[in-house]
């Protein structure tokens, strides 16, 4: 996505959505989005309001108090995670492009969730090899190729909490990209897996779909 439509997207926030109302953040980023719907050029690779709800009744459902996220794009997810979970929860952001981290941090503060996000400049598995503590969510939502190298790595650097939740988007419309990640992740001694059918983000004629795994107790 060019510099300049993202900073497109952050100016129409700004200039159309309610300060320090995350809601409202996300109800004018998603119609940005509809309003171009039949213009590629205004489509946005968010999660968007259908897929955001499930990954909010997850949130909920499982008390996550240490999230982390794969791909921030332009902070819609940050915003969206960090209005669902609880005060005392933080959620870590990696994305290696610059521009992305600049908007979705300039999006969460605006959202008057900064304190509760950190984003970080890396890619995923340099980023990953650098963490400490363990994360009990994990949003995938950035190279899908990465799904399953990622997730690895999250793994053998022992940093899911038992029980984690791992929840990723897109695996209905990249299905043919996520065979080795369904098999490893559908497998009942390592994962209990849920497949769910959606649509893509602001396209109601594309099927899509998350996957959403329990990691099984150690």
């Amino acid at each position: 996505m060019s510099n300049s439509k993202m900073d497109d997207v952050l100016s129409f926030v700004i200039n159309n959505a309610k300060f320090e109302n995350p809601q409202s953040v996300l109800d004018t980023i998603d119609h940005y989005a509809i309003d171009g719907s039949l213009d590629k050029k205004r489509f946005l690779m968010n999660i968007g309001p259908e897929k955001g709800a499930i990954l909010k009744e997850t949130i909920k459902k499982h008390g996550s108090k240490k999230i982390l996220e794969l791909g921030a794009f332009i902070g819609y997810s940050a915003v969206l995670i960090g209005m669902t979970m609880d005060d005392d929860a933080t959620l870590v952001s990696i994305d290696p492009d610059e521009n992305s981290i600049r908007v979705a941090t300039e999006m969460v503060k605006y959202a008057g969730l900064d304190k509760k996000v950190t984003f970080v400049k890396n890619t995923a598995e340099e980023a990953i090899r650098k963490f400490n503590d363990k994360f009990d969510l994990v949003f995938i939502d950035h190279a899908k190729k990465r799904y399953f190298p990622d997730l690895l790595l999250l793994e053998e650097n022992k940093l899911l909490e038992n029980g984690a939740v791992i929840f990723a988007d897109n695996v209905g419309l990249f299905a043919e990209d996520m065979v080795d990640y369904f098999e490893h992740v559908r497998n009942p001694s390592l994962y209990s897996s849920t497949n769910i059918g959606s649509h893509l983000e602001y396209r109601n004629n594309i099927y899509d779909a998350v996957e959403i795994s329990i990691k099984v107790k150690d």
